[in-house]
């Protein structure tokens, strides 16, 4: 598969599908289980909007009208999927060697590799991204890249951050 790193990926989701024969003015349908919001239904064939149904305590699928004999009902329940314990050391085509602590690793589209490249503000701890609250000194952000940091920010008297035209500065 083009454009991953080592062996073909899994998905990032699962499903479970429950399949359903209506019967006259059936509204109420007992699926497997699922959880709120991570589901698609299908009447028929025509995926229903979440308007249309009632699906709130992970197990009953409500119609808001009652099915007629012999429609079919889908339900697609999805289940998040996230792999654990992979390290960029363990991929076998990132060459993780000349990285320095404070470096990340990241694409270049223009010779279509990873590299070292530098990390404009934080840390390399893996819990979380760390900044500072005062700004001591004079900053700029680059022209066309946003910048995020974690609030709340003070700048100190005779210093500033400009941000550049095409740029966003998000405080959180």
């Amino acid at each position: 598969m083009a454009g991953y790193i080592g062996n073909t990926p899994v998905p990032e989701a699962t499903q479970t599908r429950d399949n359903f024969t209506a019967t006259s003015g059936q509204t109420t349908f007992a699926t497997s289980g699922y959880t709120p919001g991570y589901l698609d239904v299908y009447l028929n064939g025509v995926h229903l909007e979440p308007s249309d149904y009632t699906a709130t305590n992970g197990s009953d699928v409500v119609l808001n009208t009652g099915a007629t004999t012999g429609d079919n009902l889908t339900v697609v329940a999805w289940t998040t999927f996230s792999p654990a314990g992979i390290y960029a050391n363990d991929l076998v085509d990132v060459d993780t060697s000349g990285v320095a602590n404070g470096q990340a690793l990241i694409y270049n589209s223009t010779s279509s590799a990873f590299e070292a490249g530098d990390v404009a503000t934080g840390n390399s701890a893996v819990v979380g991204w760390e900044n500072q609250v005062t700004v001591a000194e004079n900053y700029t952000i680059t022209t066309n890249y946003n910048m995020m940091s974690a609030g709340p920010i003070t700048i100190d008297t005779g210093y500033s951050v400009t941000v550049p035209s095409g740029s966003v500065w998000t405080i959180v």
